[in-house]
Formats: structure tokens, sequence, C-alpha cells
């Protein structure tokens, strides 16, 4: 049986806002799930089926601040300077953007113990959590708190003021299917259309308008394999099959969680399917028949 443990208020210092080769803004979602493995493996680390077990994760945005400045219509990342080399010039480095933020996590976790154990369990966590984790390599300054909440509105109500990410892989495969190709179908949902119109008087005005409505951004959302599982040389792990891989980008919505009817929608999950290692949201289709029948 599934529980669920709210990790409240994380206040997260310089996180990789380099979410894929050609997006940047708020992490990965691979990032969430990758901290709510790395936890798990440090409370339990023999892997044992009766212990502490981390089955998907999900999150609310409370604060997001994007380490970048805006010139006219383009936007620049903040980037450190290296000193000057012999030569003097800057060495070449490679780009990282950063973000800081604000937000709650969500573990759906398995074997939560009640009364002492379970007290033990949530003070093992705050500790890894204060001196050995980072969230999408950012620092965790602080946090408020660690409880077990319930998978309803009353636990959902616990994540607001924010904003949940929601899984809109749908909106693409729909556009997909009618001829486009995957980065203009990605670009169809995320551009806004700017118009004039002309009034009786011959006053100009103008209005902007989206595809779609709703607060719609690309994510990054798991990975494709490139080649064939092999032995590398010059890596961490030895024993481990490597392969090269590129980064999955489909379309994702913010919204906030009082939409929503369960804990269990925001959650996100691995999926493995053939040369996909994917971060899904099962009750995400469960959700959009809801909006279309209510509609």
């Amino acid at each position: 049986m599934s529980n669920y443990l709210l990790l409240k208020g994380l206040r997260v210092q310089n996180a990789n806002a380099l979410s894929s080769p050609f997006t940047f803004g708020f992490p990965a979602v691979t990032a969430f799930l990758g901290f709510g493995h790395a936890l798990q493996r440090f409370i339990n680390p023999e892997s044992k089926e009766d212990q502490f077990l981390v089955a998907g994760v999900g999150g609310s945005s409370h604060q997001f601040e994007m380490q970048d400045y805006q010139e006219g219509y383009s936007r620049m990342l903040k980037l450190t300077a290296n000193p000057l080399n012999e030569k003097g010039e800057r060495p070449s480095f490679v780009e990282e953007g950063r973000c800081h933020m604000v937000l709650s996590l969500v573990l759906e976790v398995e074997n939560v113990l009640s009364g002492r154990d379970q007290d033990r369990l949530l003070e093992s966590i705050r500790t890894v959590i204060q001196h050995r984790l980072k969230l999408a390599g950012g620092d965790i300054l602080d946090f408020d708190d660690i409880t077990v909440v319930t998978d309803d509105r009353t636990g959902l109500m616990q994540l607001m003021p924010g904003y949940v990410l929601l899984d809109r892989r749908s909106y693409m495969l729909e556009a997909m299917e009618s001829g486009q190709d995957a980065l203009d179908a990605l670009y169809s949902y995320l551009q806004i259309h700017t118009f004039s119109e002309q009034d009786e008087g011959g006053n100009v005005h103008w209005r902007s308008a989206k595809s779609h409505t709703g607060w719609l951004v690309p994510i990054a959302s798991g990975f494709h394999a490139l080649s064939a599982l092999g032995e590398a040389q010059q890596t961490r792990d030895l024993n481990t099959p490597h392969c090269f891989a590129e980064s999955i980008v489909t379309l994702g919505e913010f919204i906030m969680p009082h939409r929503l009817e369960s804990l269990s929608e925001i959650i996100w999950r691995y999926r493995k399917q053939g040369d996909l290692y994917l971060c899904t949201q099962e009750q995400t289709v469960t959700q959009e028949n809801k909006e279309s029948t209510n509609g």
C-alpha cells in the first residue's frame, strides 16, 4: 500500500536550469525522481522489500527565480567569468544555467510504518536531506517539515499556494497525428500569435492569442537510447553498462493543485519502453477525460 510523504518548503539554491540541450527553466522531471531514488538508497541501502521504497515523486513550485537577464526580446543566462589565462583571454567553459526555487515534494512511498518506527524514519529522512542530498544539482538550504499526508483534496491543499506540473504529451501526439513533426508540434502549442484588428472608427487594436489555453511549457521527461549497451572507459561505475542517449522533451502544464482531486494525479513514475526511459503520470489521461466529459 502506498503512502505519501510531504517535504514542505524546500529552499534550493543554484539548481540546474538547463533541463535539455535546447530548453532552460524549471528543472527536468528526472531530477526530482532522481532525488527520490537517492533518498531511498541512503535510507534503505540494502534495498530490502520490507523497507522504505520510493515509487514516484510529484511537486508544487511555490517560488522560482531564473538566474538570467533580459535585453529586448532576448533572455541571456547569468554565467560565471573564469580568470584570465596567460594570454589574457577568458578560457572556454561549459555554460551552466542556474535557478533558485522554493517547492514542496510529494513522495509516493511504500512500507512506511506507524508509531515510533515512523518517527525514526522521518528523522532519518530529515538528516539525509539536511546533510547529504542535493536537488537538481542545487544546495538545499532549508525546509519546513516532513509529514505523512492523505491522497485526497486535504493533501492537495497543503501544496497551496503553488503550481504542480502535469504531463501533456497527449497534446503533442494529437498534433503529430495531423501531420506535424515532433518539434513543430511542440512549437505550435508554445507560440503566441499577435494580430491587429481595426474598428469602425479606424482605430487599430492589437491582440495576442495561443493555440491552446493553459500554462504550457516544454519539459524534459526522460531519455532515448542512441546506442546499444556496452562498456565504456574512464566512467564512474565500471560495472554498469553504458550507452549514449538524448533527452526527451515534451509538453507539460502548470496548474494550481485545487483543480485536482487527489495527490496521485501529480505523481511522476519511471517507465521503460524499448529504447525509451520515461517519466510519466498514469493518472493524467483520467484527468483529461474528466475535463472533456465535464466540458
